[in-house]
């Protein structure tokens, strides 16, 4: 690939205060621009990597990094380094109640912004830009918590757009939607990324995969990855998805005349 890498781990594993590794020896190189999405059933890592990548918590063993530069506790410790990581770096949790927190929906998408030493008009420029563009400008003067999931997964998404990151991270980004929110957001993140942004997915939601990656890792119950190719490639091998416990003995493909797929088991 002729992109350049912009996220670089070398043997970087990772365990929780007591029990057993939940990330072993995870070599992983990101390119800029690219569409990833990570997949692995519950408890394979995937979380624990998302966090490690947005430096909510650290390797033990191995090395992470971003943009060329390492990123440990003691970097992020340095206010310039740490501010200009976290503006390059959007990470968009899967449960959107943990990370909206602001008395309304144009303060929550104000809120990065005024982290970032901009003017007080281009603050008001970039919300409202990102407002507008999401479709959220009837609910700006609304609370967070009076809207419903997918109004809160856009208002997520909002904060964190408007501080126009170079990589966007979501964790589960489809869990709990209806069918036309999850296509209001196959059809974003495909406009991020055609604008420039590397994507990082993890899901669950195989049906999407196709649509919002062009290369797929795979993580088994062992917390390493064990397989990396095109999203055809990967969903295309039963005997690996049955291995990480992703599908069930009964899943199969069906293929449409518009080549969308369609992934389910029949019981």
């Amino acid at each position: 690939m002729d992109r350049n890498i912009i996220i670089e781990l070398r043997n970087v594993s990772f365990q929780y205060s007591e029990g057993n590794p939940v990330l072993k020896d995870i070599n992983l190189d990101i390119y800029q621009g690219e569409k990833l999405v990570i997949l692995g059933a519950n408890g394979s890592g995937k979380s624990t990597l998302q966090k490690i990548l947005n430096g909510l918590i650290f390797p033990q063993k191995g090395s992470y990094k971003a943009f060329g530069q390492l990123v440990t506790q003691e970097t992020l410790n340095d206010a310039q380094f740490s501010q200009a990581f976290r503006q390059r770096m959007g990470f968009v949790f899967q449960n959107s109640d943990a990370q909206l927190f602001s008395a309304n929906v144009w303060e929550e998408v104000a809120f990065g912004p005024l982290q970032m030493n901009l003017t007080i008009d281009e603050v008001k420029k970039r919300t409202q830009e990102v407002l507008s563009m999401l479709g959220l400008d009837p609910l700006q003067d609304r609370p967070p918590y009076k809207l419903s999931g997918g109004e809160k997964k856009k208002v997520a998404i909002a904060s964190i757009l408007s501080m126009n990151p170079e990589i966007l991270i979501l964790d589960e980004p489809t869990s709990g939607l209806d069918p036309r929110t999850q296509r209001w957001l196959i059809n974003l993140l495909g406009q991020l990324n055609q604008g420039g942004k590397t994507i990082i997915t993890c899901t669950h939601n195989l049906d999407i995969v196709e649509e919002i990656a062009d290369r797929v890792i795979v993580f088994n119950e062992e917390h390493q990855i064990v397989a990396h190719g095109d999203p055809q490639e990967i969903l295309g091998d039963k005997k690996l998805l049955l291995s990480v416990n992703l599908i069930d003995e009964y899943y199969h493909r069906h293929a449409h005349e518009s080549e969308h797929r369609h992934y389910h088991s029949h019981e």
